[in-house]
Parts: C-alpha cells; sequence; structure tokens
C-alpha cells in the first residue's frame, strides 16, 4: 500500500481483516499524516453530493481565474499538463456527465456510511462522529429554489430532504444571523472530527497486523519484462517485494503512477481550513450540525477534540504549482465568507490554521480499480474533496478487487486506464 490517508488506511485495513499481509507506506510522518489533506478537511460525509464537474463550473471557473478570493482560483501559467487538464474538465462539465457520475457517487454514498460505522465500532474510534445530515445555508431568498432543486434532484436515488425557512431555521438553532433566508436539510450524512478519525484508524492498523512504515518514499516501481508490478523500491534503495501494490497517495499518485507507466492527470486543488475554540464564558451558540453556507461555498462543522467544543471553517479551491506558498487572503475569505450566516464568529478563539491539497482528476471522478496493462498494480486516488466521504467504501471496494471478488459497487467509470 503507497499512501496512508483515508483512502489507503481503509484498504489496508479491509485488506488486513481479510488476511492479506499488508505493508502501508507513506513519505510522511504519522502526526503529519492525521494533519494531512485527510484530516484537515472539512469533517463533513456529504453522501450524494455532487462532483466538480457540473455544467456551467468551467466557465465560472475562466471567470474566476484572475481573482485570488474567487472561491475557484486557477493560477494563470504557461503550463501543458494544466491546459489539457482544463479542456478535459470543460469537456466533462455537461449534464450527460454528471447523471453517470450521481449514479456512481450516490451508489457509492449509500453505503460509505455504514462502512464507516462498522470502522469505527470494531475500533472503538472517538472522532465525535454524528450522523445527522448537513445544511445548504441559503443567505439570498431568490437562492432558495436553485438549492431545493439539487435537493429534489437526489430524491431518485433515495436521499432525503427537508426545506426549512429562515424563522424556523432560526428557531431550531439560535446561531443563524436574521439575514438568512433558509437551508435545505440533507439528512442522510454525517459529519466528524477528521484528524481523530484517520488517526484513530492509523493507530488500529497494527493490531491486525499491518506493517507501517512512515518516511517512506517510493522512487521506483518494481517490474517484469511482460509489465507485472512486483514491488517498490524507496528513496533509500531498499526493495519491498509485493504479489500486489495498490497506489492511494493522493495528489502525488500522478507522479507515481508515471514511473509504473500510468497516467491519472490530476490538479492539485488546495483547500484551506481554520480551527476555533469557543470560550468560557460569552460563548456564541454553536451550530447543531455541518453545513455548507450556499452563495460563499464556505464549509462549517462544529466538532469535539479533547474536550473542547471547536468549529472548523473549510474551503475554497486554489489550483497552482504544488509546494507554493499559502496564499494567506484566501485563508482570511473564510472568516469573510461566514459572518454574516452566523452570530458571534468574533467571540471565538482561533487554535489551527491549514492548508492542503485534494487530489482532482479531468472528469472530477475517482480512480478504482486494476491496471489491466500492468498485473499486480491497482489505483485509488482522485477523490477530490470526497476523500474522507468515500474513503471507507472505496477501501471495502480495493479489498474485494484484489482479492478477485466482484467489488460492492460499479467501478467500470472509474477505470484507471480511462485516461490513456
Amino acid at each position: 500500500m503507497i499512501g496512508a490517508g483515508i483512502v489507503g488506511a481503509s484498504t489496508a485495513w479491509h485488506l488486513a481483516r481479510r488476511g492479506f499481509d499488508v505493508s502501508l507506506l507513506d513519505r510522511e510522518t504519522p502526526k503529519a499524516m492525521s494533519d494531512g489533506a485527510s484530516g484537515g478537511n472539512a469533517g463533513l460525509l456529504s453522501i450524494g453530493h455532487y462532483p466538480l464537474t457540473r455544467p456551467g463550473v468551467s466557465m465560472r471557473g475562466l471567470k474566476w481565474m484572475f481573482s485570488r478570493t474567487a472561491p475557484l482560483y486557477i493560477k494563470p501559467r504557461l503550463d501543458r499538463e494544466l491546459v489539457s487538464w482544463l479542456w478535459n474538465f470543460h469537456l466533462h462539465c455537461n449534464k450527460r456527465h454528471l447523471d453517470r457520475c450521481m449514479e456512481v457517487l450516490c451508489a457509492m454514498g449509500w453505503q460509505t456510511l455504514e462502512v464507516l460505522e462498522g470502522m469505527l465500532a470494531a475500533e472503538s474510534i472517538s472522532c465525535d462522529y454524528a450522523r445527522d445530515g448537513w445544511l445548504d445555508v441559503v443567505m439570498k431568498p431568490e437562492n432558495m429554489a436553485h438549492a431545493e432543486a439539487e435537493a429534489r434532484s437526489l430524491e431518485r436515488f433515495g436521499y432525503r430532504w427537508e426545506r426549512i425557512e429562515g424563522d424556523e431555521l432560526r428557531r431550531r438553532d439560535p446561531c443563524f444571523t436574521p439575514s438568512v433566508a433558509g437551508a435545505i436539510h440533507m439528512k442522510d450524512s454525517a459529519h466528524c472530527a477528521p484528524n481523530d478519525l484517520i488517526a484513530g484508524l492509523i493507530r488500529a492498523l497494527p493490531k491486525h497486523g499491518v506493517t507501517l512504515r512512515f518516511d517512506a518514499e517510493v522512487k521506483a516501481f518494481r517490474q517484469m519484462p511482460s509489465g507485472k508490478v512486483t514491488g517498490v523500491q524507496l528513496e533509500s534503495g531498499e526493495v519491498i517485494a509485493a504479489d500486489a501494490v495498490v497506489l492511494s497517495a493522493g495528489v502525488w499518485s500522478d507522479a507515481l503512477g508515471r514511473l509504473a507507466g500510468v497516467t491519472i492527470p490530476m490538479q492539485g486543488a488546495r483547500g484551506y481550513h481554520m480551527q476555533y475554540d469557543y470560550p468560557d464564558v460569552d460563548a456564541p451558540p454553536s451550530p447543531s450540525t455541518g453545513m455548507v453556507l450556499h452563495e460563499t461555498f464556505v464549509a462549517i462543522t462544529p466538532m469535539v477534540r479533547d474536550g473542547k467544543r471547536q468549529l472548523r471553517l473549510a474551503g475554497t479551491l486554489e489550483i497552482g504549482p504544488l509546494g507554493e506558498p499559502w496564499m494567506r487572503e484566501r485563508l482570511a475569505m473564510l472568516m469573510r465568507g461566514s459572518t454574516a450566516y452566523l452570530e458571534g464568529l468574533d467571540r471565538l478563539k482561533p487554535v489551527s490554521e491549514w492548508a492542503g491539497y485534494r487530489p482532482c482528476t479531468s472528469d472530477g471522478m475517482p480512480a478504482i480499480g486494476g491496471v489491466r496493462s500492468k498485473p499486480g498494480l491497482f489505483v485509488a486516488t482522485g477523490h477530490a474533496m470526497m476523500g474522507m466521504t468515500l474513503g471507507p467504501v472505496t477501501g471495502k471496494a480495493m479489498a474485494e478487487i484484489v482479492a478477485g471478488e466482484k467489488p460492492c459497487f460499479d467501478v467500470s467509470m472509474l477505470d484507471p486506464e480511462r485516461f490513456d
């Protein structure tokens, strides 16, 4: 296993419980892993969520391209791979592709929370998990119809929702300001403290026989003349033999896949979060569940960590070269985009801030499955902002695929070689 985020850790857990001898490799340290893309996300497990490739998104992205404070910021640069990715992304921003995506994503969504709940129960992982849905919170009355239409489109997949007008919303949850017009409550989702979830899962793996190898960066794949992958070589020169290699290294899966001759074109879309403590006195009302602010695209999640009530503000998509300095104005826009919706945010105490990369494929869908041209190599990556949500069921499906069984959902649309 290459990559110890939620997808890699879930796959390792399911493989080990099936009796496989698993080594989990990651270039980071255990602390860095819990603070990585899996731990740094919003904490909303929003099943049935739309992919990035929605109709009209690519054109809006072009308009936003030169605004450093737009919800989606693409740093202008002459880069052949970026241009190719953007063009393919544009070609997939249509309703026909969206309908195909939703068939797969909604099927995954129905299973993933049950899989996750089984993992949490089996390992006694405490991560403030609650299956209480999420709110699409709307400021402008004219936008309620759009929010309702999105929710209504999920009815055919069995997802439940409720429209809540502003006064009723404030009666149920006093945290909202008088300016909020209302919300759509998507009832079937959940929220958690993601840092604690991934840390707890990684801690549980050794008792199932998983060997954890951190600070272990993969330099090359070992291959036979036929193309069969038989292991990996680390930067240290050490060779690790394997009957199967699963690549689940997030945004770095693209570069690693090319070492084996597999192309998975991805861009790292950097997101940010700010974490706040509630004060002991004069604390504002805390939201009862997670939410996304409809007009500003900021995700807000209440969570309890180390016995303290906290609030996480997360969001933004920033596509640029990996490793560049944080854009502080994008971090600041999280609070600016939230204060009109929630009461008393200025009374919260900032405790941490974070930025990390979401692995985004050019068609908006993950790559999951075996690589036919490279027997022995399997791929599970490219979940964009949905890694924490879909990681558990992806792990279960990957274990089934490695074992030669039919996976628990249809992966034909997610073929890792579809980009070649």
